[in-house]
Formats: C-alpha cells, sequence, structure tokens
C-alpha cells in the first residue's frame, strides 16, 4: 500500500501533506480497507454528481474513517412537478385531443381554453 496509489486516485487533490500524514496514522489493514473503498466511493461522487467541492478532502475522508461509510447507489429519480393542462400551449393541445375538443379557426386561446375546461367539466358530470 502506499500513499501514491492512494493519492493519485483521489478525486480531490487539496492538503496533500495533511493526507500523507494521515496515511501514515493508519494501520496496513486501514490503509487496505481504504484504499479497496475508494473506487466505490469514487462511483458514489460520481452517480450522485457530486461537485469537487462537497468532496471531502483526503485528509478528511481518511481522519473520519470514511471509507466505512454506508453509501446508498441507488439513483433517486427526480419526479418533476406536474404543470397544469392549460399552462403551455402543448399541453393545451394535449388536453384538448384528449377531451376531444379541437380548436375553432379564429378562435384565441382563451377563448379555446375555456370551451376544453367546459368539456372537461362536461366529461367529469358524466362519471
Amino acid at each position: 500500500m502506499s500513499f501514491t496509489n492512494f493519492y493519485s486516485l483521489y478525486p480531490r487533490k487539496q492538503g496533500r501533506r495533511a493526507a500523507e500524514k494521515s496515511w501514515q496514522r493508519m494501520t496496513m489493514q486501514e490503509q487496505q480497507d481504504a484504499l479497496e473503498a475508494l473506487s466505490n466511493h469514487i462511483e458514489y461522487w460520481k452517480l450522485k454528481q457530486t461537485e469537487k467541492d462537497y468532496i471531502p478532502h483526503p485528509a478528511t475522508w481518511l481522519n473520519q474513517g470514511r471509507w466505512e461509510d454506508e453509501l446508498d447507489m441507488e439513483v433517486k429519480k427526480i419526479k418533476k412537478p406536474e404543470l397544469p393542462w392549460y399552462s403551455s400551449e402543448e399541453l393545451t393541445k394535449s388536453k384538448a385531443q384528449e377531451v376531444g375538443c379541437p380548436a375553432y379557426a379564429g378562435e384565441g386561446w382563451q377563448q379555446w381554453r375555456a370551451r376544453i375546461s367546459q368539456k372537461i367539466k362536461q366529461l367529469e358530470e358524466q362519471l
């Protein structure tokens, strides 16, 4: 195990001397464990799109025994808030097609949206 190997792999290159001192204080087993865990942590940081400023300095990672951290490797899907059908032209067209309410020639967006809204109410009353 060499500190040079560890440091060459670690994605944040800050505080090399402090990190090397931390490395020297570790047992051989801890060094091996840290080196083995590093690839998982690098994968985790990439998966979570962690900015380099939020990756701990290497000395911090070593001093805190962060190689023993439990990592949640699940990709969390960001759910976009659902916009109301009348919030854009595209959504309005889609809703109009869904409820069977085509636009009339010369009709403005507000008028069309009002007719779509009436059609939706009629359909809901039928249920």
